[in-house]
């Protein structure tokens, strides 16, 4: 019987692009929905838009331990 001396393992995926654009989107959107509400004096897109920018932040939070454990 043969055996192989060495084992193939399937390379872990990288989630780093999907950080990436997620935190890209969630930028934009949030300076969008923060422009209209300045513009528009609007407190409840203004609060939306400082929720969206915490997500961000979370985000980044993410990425960061992400890229510390790959």
């Amino acid at each position: 019987m043969h055996q192989c001396a060495h084992h193939h393992h399937p390379a872990g995926a990288d989630y780093g692009w999907a950080f990436a654009v997620g935190v890209t989107l969630n930028v934009v959107f949030v300076a969008i929905e923060g422009a209209f509400g300045w513009w528009t004096g609007s407190l409840a897109l203004l609060a939306d838009a400082g929720h969206n920018l915490s997500d961000v932040l979370g985000l980044l939070m993410a990425w960061g331990g992400y890229a510390l454990a790959w």
